[in-house]
């Protein structure tokens, strides 16, 4: 991200795994390194022709999309068809939190920025996920 030519055309997208914990607990650790990987693979199918995918922590991701950024909606839409659409061994479903952020959308100073701003729109994501799916985020 350092590298990043903030005078260039790019999405940077920071996303996160809903349920992590509860699935670890409620259906073992199976369930939830199979929810890691079913997200990564959804990145790679989403994501990986137009961009670099980096996992950043143990659900947490990062997508640099430097090319086809105009198409940015129809990428993120893919995404959203094949997470909605994946099934598992262990769960049936899983969801993921993420927010976007644009170079169309202002002259950033700093990549630091750019992070604030990408973690601030993910996690008002995934508040929403959780206030409307009356899940507890503790649990």
């Amino acid at each position: 991200m350092e590298k990043l030519d903030l005078n260039t055309e790019w999405a940077y997208i920071a996303l996160d795994l809903n349920g992590l914990k509860q699935a670890n607990d409620s259906l073992g650790h199976s369930a939830g390194d199979e929810l890691i990987c079913a997200a990564s693979n959804c990145m790679k199918f989403a994501f990986a022709s137009y961009g670099k995918i980096y996992r950043i922590g143990g659900d947490e991701f990062v997508v640099l999309i430097q090319e086809s950024v105009s198409n940015i909606d129809s990428i993120l839409q893919v995404f959203d068809v094949t997470i909605h659409d994946w099934h598992g061994k262990y769960s049936n479903l899983i969801s993921v939190s993420y927010g976007v952020v644009k170079s169309s959308e202002q002259d950033f100073d700093a990549v630091q920025e750019i992070s604030k701003l990408v973690d601030e729109r993910m996690y008002q994501n995934k508040k929403d996920y959780y206030t409307t799916s009356c899940n507890d985020r503790r649990r």
